[in-house]
């Protein structure tokens, strides 16, 4: 019996960005980020040599459809966890709707505005492209041909200009040495329930942002 493994997939950006969008909800009382775009393809070989067969993502969109219509939007991480599971504490947007065009998936995920949802749209606010990226199980035969597709969930990710031009860490790891990004992690927890500590994290997350694009330049 083939051993499932861990599939992650990111979308080239370059190729294929995905767009955001921010709506006002009257209903909430606040404005929220949308993406949309391409969130699974198939029928190509992807950078990591591997081949969805347009059938795999089919059954991943009916998959992701079936959990919404059942239980709600589905929920995404930023940056990817190094299993399967869905982390509570480092939710930063939901997954709302998932369709078909051709042999691809197109996507579309709300951030949320609070914990690591702010991030996400403060990186959006400051003109950086964010990219997608899929997370499932599945089978991989001897020609690169992904079979027995799992979805969890899309995450977000943070996609650099070039390809391997930056260090090899994780963005929590990036957050976690700057200044701005500790105080961040730290109040992340408070967020949800302190109205407070929600109109401080903002102002240290815009902060952070400000000196991720300073970096950046």
């Amino acid at each position: 019996m083939t051993e499932r493994v861990l599939l992650t997939e990111t979308i080239d950006y370059t190729r294929k960005p995905v767009v955001a969008e921010g709506v006002f909800d009257e209903k909430e009382g606040e404005k929220f980020y949308y993406l949309r775009g391409l969130f699974l393809e198939g029928e190509v070989q992807n950078h990591n040599g591997r081949v969805y067969p347009s059938d795999e993502i089919s059954k991943a969109v009916e998959q992701l459809n079936e959990k919404i219509a059942k239980f709600g939007p589905i929920p995404g991480e930023l940056d990817h966890p190094d299993g399967l599971n869905i982390n509570f504490d480092r939710v930063s947007h939901v997954i709302t709707e998932m369709t078909m065009d051709g042999a691809n998936g197109i996507g579309t995920m709300r951030v949320v505005n609070a914990g690591l949802g702010l991030i996400v749209a403060g990186c959006i606010k400051a003109g950086m492209q964010v990219g997608v990226s899929s997370r499932g199980s599945g089978n991989i035969d001897g020609g690169g041909k992904v079979q027995d597709f799992d979805i969890v969930t899309v995450d977000v990710v943070v996609n650099p200009s070039a390809p391997n031009a930056y260090p090899n860490i994780s963005l929590s790891e990036s957050v976690a040495r700057s200044r701005h990004g500790q105080e961040v992690i730290k109040l992340k927890d408070c967020v949800r329930e302190d109205a407070s500590a929600q109109k401080f994290i903002r102002r240290e997350v815009d902060a952070y942002i400000r000196e991720l694009v300073t970096r950046r330049k």
